[in-house]
């Protein structure tokens, strides 16, 4: 399947309201429509060559310990002397003079990471991977061209070597190995404190640079959330609406609709599509770009 640019995913985008619905046809645009033949494109993230091949998939029955990652201590003192004044100042007391305080929050990420570790799917390790190989196309094991070439997550089945997988489980666990990305993502418990108008600038952003940027979705149980890559952008009447790719979906399924999520530009509130049903919050952290690349050095 030919690659399209950036310029050429841009469509045609229907925010309908009520609800606050939002779906997304994205379909191909000729360069010349744009007028401007000047400007050169890179070469977009489109679900249906650069998703897998394959649905997201069960974690083993026996789910490691968060410990064989991050120990106790270690996670201790990170919190203790690597954040910034700003987190620290949204927290009810300074960490690094709240002992008690400190210790709690250590028992309370360590409870949350024993339950995402048993979790029923890769998601997040899914979408970083495909992140991956989209932006170096030389990483996609098997002599793939791409990762909707890749059909099985154990591929190839005839050879007990799972590249794919360990790829997928390695970026997946890297999350556990920052507190830092486990506390960025606080503001999920009082979706209150979540700016989307920010959210939306810094999402622009990152996707004008690297193609894409992941997102945590979630309801109210944020240990049920979902983790999601946005790869194009449109703004259309006060709202600005981002693609989705989802890895509960596999590449075939992007041949028609896809997934979208946005933003009212109007009042600040999230637009979550065909994902309200069940969630109702997202956040954009920027520290995933670091957990991803040492997940890359790592192989």
């Amino acid at each position: 399947m030919p690659r399209l640019t950036r310029r050429k995913l841009l469509g045609a985008f229907s925010l309908s309201a009520g609800v606050g619905a939002l779906s997304l046809v994205v379909r191909e645009r000729s360069r010349s429509a744009s007028g401007d033949e000047s400007v050169p494109d890179s070469v977009a993230f489109d679900p249906r060559v650069d998703g897998f091949g394959f649905e997201n998939y069960a974690t083993p029955p026996v789910p490691p310990e968060p410990t064989e990652f991050v120990s106790r201590r270690e996670l201790r003192e990170t919190l203790a002397t690597r954040l910034d004044d700003s987190l620290g100042t949204r927290l009810t007391a300074p960490l690094s003079t709240a002992e008690p305080q400190l210790g709690s929050i250590v028992d309370r990420l360590y409870a949350n990471a024993s339950r995402l570790f048993g979790t029923r799917g890769y998601c997040y390790g899914m979408a970083t991977a495909a992140q991956w190989y989209h932006e170096e196309p030389t990483a996609v094991p098997l002599e793939r061209e791409s990762a909707s070439e890749i059909d099985h997550v154990d591929a190839p089945l005839e050879d007990d070597a799972t590249p794919v997988r360990d790829d997928v489980e390695r970026f997946h666990r890297q999350q556990f190995l920052d507190p830092l990305s486990w506390l960025q993502r606080r503001p999920l418990l009082e979706p209150e404190r979540i700016d989307y108008r920010k959210q939306a600038r810094e999402l622009q952003t990152a996707i004008d640079e690297f193609g894409t940027a992941g997102i945590t979705i979630s309801g109210e149980n944020v240990l049920e959330g979902h983790y999601v890559l946005l790869y194009d952008y449109a703004v259309d009447d006060g709202e600005i609406a981002f693609a989705v790719y989802d890895p509960n979906d596999a590449a075939e399924e992007y041949a028609g609709d896809r997934h979208a999520i946005g933003i009212s530009t109007a009042d600040g509130e999230s637009l979550l599509g065909s994902y309200a049903d069940r969630y109702d919050r997202f956040l954009f952290v920027p520290v995933d770009r670091a957990v991803s690349a040492r997940a890359r050095t790592d192989r």
